[in-house]
C-alpha cells in the first residue's frame, strides 16, 4: 500500500482510539492523530517496514497521549486557581459523570471504544472499520453486553 494511502487508512482507524484517550473530546482527538500522523511521516520508513503499521501507529498515538498528559499535569494555571468553581445545579451531573469515568476505567480498550463511538452517533460499520478483526455479529454482542456491564455498574436497568 502506498503511504499515502497507508496514512488515510490509518488516521481513520485511529480516530476511534484517540476518542477513548481523551474521553469523547473530538478536539483533543484530532490533535492526538494530527500529531501521530506528523510523526508517523517523519519515520516513514519504520512505518513501511512495519509488519503491523496499524499497531506501530497506535503505539505512536498512545506515547503522545501519556506525553501530552504528563506535560499538561506539570503546567498550573494561575487563572484557574483565581476563578472560584461553582457547579449551582450540577452536582447530580457531575457526580453521575464521575462515576461514569471510573466505571469505563474497568473497561478494556475495545469496550471502551466501542462505547465511545456509539455514543458520538458512530454506525456499527464505522465501528468495525476502527476495531480491527471483528465480525459484525459480535461487535453488536460486545456493545450489548458492554452496555449492560456499564449499566450495572452505574447502579441504572437498561
Amino acid at each position: 500500500m502506498p503511504f499515502k494511502e497507508l496514512i488515510t487508512y490509518l488516521s481513520k482507524k485511529l480516530e476511534g482510539y484517540a476518542m477513548s484517550l481523551s474521553r469523547n473530546n473530538y478536539d483533543d482527538a484530532q490533535d492526538l492523530i494530527q500529531t501521530t500522523i506528523l510523526k508517523l511521516m517523519d519515520n516513514q520508513a519504520k512505518l513501511m517496514d512495519s509488519d503491523q503499521p496499524m499497531s506501530y501507529a497506535k503505539r505512536i498515538l498512545k506515547n503522545n497521549f501519556i506525553d501530552n498528559y504528563r506535560k499538561e499535569k506539570r503546567m498550573i494555571s494561575i487563572e484557574a486557581n483565581d476563578i472560584p468553581i461553582t457547579n449551582d445545579g450540577f452536582q447530580e451531573q457531575s457526580v453521575m459523570y464521575q462515576e461514569l469515568l471510573s466505571c469505563l476505567e474497568k473497561f478494556d480498550e475495545t469496550d471502551k471504544t466501542i462505547l465511545a463511538m456509539l455514543g458520538a452517533g458512530n454506525s456499527y460499520e464505522e465501528i468495525q472499520e476502527v476495531v480491527e478483526n471483528i465480525s459484525m455479529a459480535n461487535l453488536r454482542v460486545k456493545a450489548s453486553r458492554a452496555r449492560i456491564r456499564l449499566a450495572n455498574c452505574m447502579g441504572k436497568k437498561l
